[in-house]
């Protein structure tokens, strides 16, 4: 059973977008990779890492911290 794809209109988006948020600002951003986003979803559980992140490319969140800046708006 496939796991939630996380949006900024998922429940438990504004938990995951602070825990990024964080991570970014102590590990920073590689500016190629979403290692930190989906490190994050794995941890949080019954999340479709895949399909999130496919969610976020298509909303211009190519790495952590264009997430941050494109698909939290």
């Amino acid at each position: 059973m496939p796991g939630d794809v996380l949006t900024p209109e998922s429940p438990r988006w504004f938990a995951f977008i602070n825990a990024l948020d964080i991570a970014v600002e102590s590990e920073g951003c590689d500016a190629r990779t979403c290692q930190l986003a989906e490190r994050l979803m794995r941890t949080m559980g019954n999340v479709d890492v895949a399909a999130s992140l496919k969610f976020f490319s298509e909303h211009g969140g190519y790495c952590d911290c264009e997430i941050l800046l494109n698909v939290d708006r």
